[in-house]
């Protein structure tokens, strides 16, 4: 068996999100992979580069636990070194048509249309509030989640909020049934979470896949209400594939309870990236073939398949579940 050396790249800092795939994808290599790690600093637009760069000739196979315009840079790196790429990133932005790079995660409208769809048909409740943050790509999720849920007939309304700010809701006498909180920051989700209990602990959230972590679930213990999270297609507390056995066998041996999104994002790069190294007898351009070729590959996130014309993967409404955090555990809806 070929041992094709696969490189990790992330940032310097703290960020949940880069550390939870780092981790996993560890876990991930099977003896076919030998694993290394590069970290750059973001503060220092040509610091990924040069980390990179340090990297030629020694890898074929490139992971990056990135922010998207990080990973549109590591695309073009990737391409200019032939190396094969994976990254999490949903937006369309990352491919840029690039033949090496290929990302996994769930795009926008397929993550709105499959929770409009099961909110309409679970929820109960007609009137919605999106309370979101003012960034770019939570305001976007808001404005689609917005989109799909009027196609079913329902009343929506969006808030853009800065936690701290007074919060105008029902002033009006309409008063929602069901509040989505659209942000990815655990600290102003948490400040969120908690003025709207103290005002309105009666009413439902909806959270979204970033929040699904120990730490935040830690916060809502003993708080009063319902919480409904975003979740990935690996079930909780129900029927799972094989792969998805695995993964929270592994991730439980590990010490984590609770895998979040971009654990299992962080283990299908890997798992994906070294299949297709194998396949291709570690050739980047063959293994790029291989993944071109709508071969079904089967992950924690669930089924992806690639062609020449869509690096993302996934088809349909994607896979989106509902889990209810309830009583300190989950229910799947």
């Amino acid at each position: 068996m070929k041992t094709n050396t696969v490189l990790i790249m992330r940032p310097e800092g703290d960020d949940c999100s880069p550390a939870d795939q780092t981790f996993a994808a560890h876990l991930a290599a099977g003896p076919e992979v030998e694993v290394r790690e590069q970290l750059f600093r973001r503060d220092q637009p040509d610091d990924l580069e040069k980390q990179l760069s340090s990297w030629e000739g020694k890898i074929a196979g490139l992971i990056g636990a990135m922010h998207v315009p990080e990973s549109q840079q590591l695309g073009q790196l990737a391409e200019r070194m032939n190396l094969l790429c994976l990254v999490a990133n949903n937006n369309p932005a990352v491919w840029q048509n690039r033949r090496h790079i290929f990302h996994i995660g769930f795009p926008t409208s397929q993550t709105t249309a499959a929770v409009a769809a099961e909110l309409t048909r679970s929820a109960g409740r007609r009137r919605y509030l999106m309370l979101h943050d003012a960034t770019e790509f939570q305001t976007r999720v808001a404005t689609s989640m917005e989109t799909r849920l009027r196609e079913y007939g329902m009343d929506v309304r969006l808030l853009a909020y800065s936690p701290g700010d007074a919060l105008d809701i029902g002033a009006d006498g309409s008063e929602p049934e069901l509040i989505y909180v659209v942000f990815s920051s655990e600290r102003k989700a948490l400040k969120v979470v908690q003025t709207i209990g103290a005002r309105m602990p009666n009413i439902p959230l909806v959270l979204g896949r970033s929040l699904l972590r120990e730490s935040f679930l830690r916060s809502l213990s003993g708080r009063a209400g319902e919480f409904w999270f975003v979740d990935t297609n690996f079930r909780r507390n129900r029927t799972r594939t094989e792969s998805q056995e695995r993964f929270m066998q592994v991730m439980a041996e590990n010490g984590v309870k609770v895998p979040t999104t971009n654990h299992a994002f962080g283990w299908d790069c890997m798992k994906f990236c070294a299949q297709a190294l194998q396949a291709g007898g570690g050739d980047p351009s063959r293994a790029i073939e291989y993944l071109e070729s709508g071969v079904t590959l089967q992950g924690a996130t669930g089924a992806c398949s690639f062609r020449p014309d869509n690096h993302n993967g996934r088809h349909g409404p994607g896979p989106t579940i509902l889990s209810r955090w309830n009583n300190g555990g989950f229910d799947d809806v």
